[in-house]
């Protein structure tokens, strides 16, 4: 076989793990984003397992009033659909991040593959929780929180409204925000640890074939 041949046939082999390790980081992504962390903020198919509903419900019947559900009802699907418009951009953000680690890679060594360390995660990962964070406050408060005084079936005296507009924006901007956010972390942290040992495995395939093909070894 030509050198010629034999060098684009490295070249061919090179090209498609690249490919195949970039194919892993889209799945891997598409399942955290599209999955599991929307799986967090879309409607839950029962009413009693909508944490804001819920909490929408009870503090009202902490105040002797009751909501208007069906306005509520808008003001959640708003924010739901907002908030997955966020999640398809931090979905992009995370794929671009490392294609250029993917698709720029040439090894030095025989040896050398593609490698995606803890570190490479932590300056990503930072930005897109404070992303995530400062979208959902911002969207909360444009579709929610500013219609508060719209759910009421029947006018509370001044101080309930505010009592009852505090407490739920307390909630929301804090507690609520705050375990979303945790329960984001948590299912990061899987899908990176899943997506590390996922290309460090095609590493290996690639070293495999590379030293064992024997077209590309010439034999």
């Amino acid at each position: 076989m030509e050198k010629q041949t034999m060098e684009e046939l490295k070249d061919k082999h090179l090209e498609n793990y690249k490919l195949a390790v970039y194919e892993i980081l889209k799945s891997n992504t598409k399942c955290l984003f599209e999955e599991d962390i929307l799986s967090l903020l879309k409607k839950p198919p029962l009413d009693s397992m909508d944490i804001i509903k819920c909490k929408f419900l009870n503090v009202a019947k902490k105040y002797k009033t009751l909501i208007v559900t069906e306005e509520l009802d808008r003001c959640l699907n708003l924010y739901r659909q907002d908030a997955i418009k966020i999640i398809y951009e931090l979905e992009k953000e995370r794929i671009n991040f490392f294609e250029d680690k993917i698709m720029l890679f040439k090894p030095n060594k025989e040896i050398d593959v593609i490698k995606f360390n803890k570190k490479d995660f932590n300056t990503l990962n930072k930005k897109i929780k404070n992303q995530l964070k400062k979208s959902l406050l911002d969207i909360i408060d444009k579709n929610i929180v500013k219609n508060v005084n719209k759910l009421f079936t029947k006018n509370l005296a001044s101080d309930g409204e505010q009592s009852f507009s505090r407490e739920m924006v307390k909630f929301l901007q804090t507690t609520y925000i705050k375990q979303l956010l945790e329960s984001v972390d948590f299912k990061i942290i899987v899908k990176d640890t899943t997506l590390i040992n996922r290309v460090k495995e095609q590493g290996e395939r690639y070293l495999f074939t590379k030293k064992n093909s024997y077209l590309l070894n010439g034999c």
